[in-house]
């Protein structure tokens, strides 16, 4: 950032090793090889909200036809589909269960009664940290003919993500999560099977071909991933991510990955020697980085805002969610920070 703004005092829009252009390239290129996908599959946006509600209103469901969601999903998630409501679209909302298998019988029910025009998914549960197994998830969708659409911010960078694989339709994640960008700034899959009544709502300086030319006015518009892309995006949140995802592909991603379970065991290992219970006790076998604690093997009263509110107390940053504590490490987490973890724990139970 110190670099790019250095050059922008001397050269302004024209820094020559931060074009526009350039920057995007590099960004899309690197989100490809995590995606699996094709640069031209993706787009940048503000948020996941944003990038899930512009999908939602340019796509087209029959009436009577039904949304599925997870329950208890995050927001963004939810009320960018509120909408159909209205134009005839029921939204059911899928039981999670305690383990993946749970999840996936309780989501084939749901198939089975019919009419499920869109699934939209998180591939790890947000609160929980459960992964469900996107494979067999999207030959669902595919065998009763319905779009898949899914909210990666609590997976891509987490977890192993194939979208071509899965046949996703759509896709939008927060940059600053799993992939340590900015906040303020979001990403977008969009599959080349885009339907042909497929309209982005909004219609902005950036929606048409050779936008630089500003006249005449023009109806053609980009491919749908630039389509998302409306008008001048915040490029210093361009160059912040782009040099994230250069320091994790340097590191490399598989061993991103291994260091994030490897320091998530380690600190569920020792939340259960403190006889805390987790989410992760149903489903063993299944890696995650997010670590839900549910409460005490004793039975004892569990508080999980008073555990959070020591904690901060002492400058660990927590979060509590569905009467849970979670606990989110990333690769700058060690183990001395466990130790230090373990050691105020022990102080909060007075042990």
């Amino acid at each position: 950032m110190a670099d790019f703004f250095d050059e922008y005092s001397k050269f302004g829009v024209f820094a020559p090793r931060y074009s526009e252009p350039k920057v995007k390239e590099q960004i899309r290129e690197y989100m490809s090889q995590i995606l699996k996908c094709r640069p031209h599959n993706i787009g940048l946006v503000h948020n996941t909200s944003e990038g899930m509600n512009l999908y939602s209103n340019s796509i087209s469901l029959p009436k009577d036809s039904r949304i599925l969601i997870i329950e208890n999903e995050y927001p963004s998630n939810v009320y960018p589909w509120e909408h159909w409501q209205k134009k005839g679209v029921r939204i059911d909302f899928i039981p999670i269960g305690n383990t993946p298998d749970e999840f996936l019988k309780n989501l084939e029910a749901e198939f089975e009664k019919g009419n499920v025009s869109l699934l939209s998914i998180s591939p790890v549960h947000w609160c929980m940290g459960m992964p469900f197994d996107m494979e067999k998830i999207s030959s669902l969708c595919k065998t009763h003919g319905a779009l898949l659409v899914v909210d990666g911010s609590q997976s891509v960078g987490h977890v192993p993500s194939d979208f071509l694989k899965w046949k996703v339709d759509f896709a939008v994640f927060a940059a600053w999560k799993w992939l340590l960008g900015p906040l303020g700034m979001g990403v977008i899959f969009i599959s080349d099977e885009v339907p042909k009544n497929f309209e982005i709502i909004f219609k902005g300086a950036g929606s048409v071909k050779n936008d630089s030319n500003y006249l005449p006015y023009r109806e053609e518009r980009k491919p749908p991933a630039d389509q998302f892309e409306h008008s001048t995006g915040n490029f210093n949140d361009w160059v912040y991510f782009l040099a994230s995802l250069r320091m994790l592909t340097d590191i490399g991603y598989p061993k991103v990955m291994h260091r994030i379970y490897e320091i998530s065991d380690q600190m569920s290992q020792m939340l259960r020697g403190l006889g805390f219970t987790l989410d992760s006790d149903h489903f063993p076998n299944a890696k995650s980085g997010i670590i839900g604690v549910t409460g005490f093997a004793s039975g004892k009263t569990f508080q999980p805002e008073a555990i959070q509110t020591f904690l901060k107390g002492k400058k660990i940053y927590t979060a509590v969610r569905l009467g849970r504590l979670r606990l989110a490490p990333h690769i700058p987490v060690t183990e001395t920070h466990i130790g230090i973890l373990e050691k105020t724990l022990k102080e909060y139970l007075a042990l």
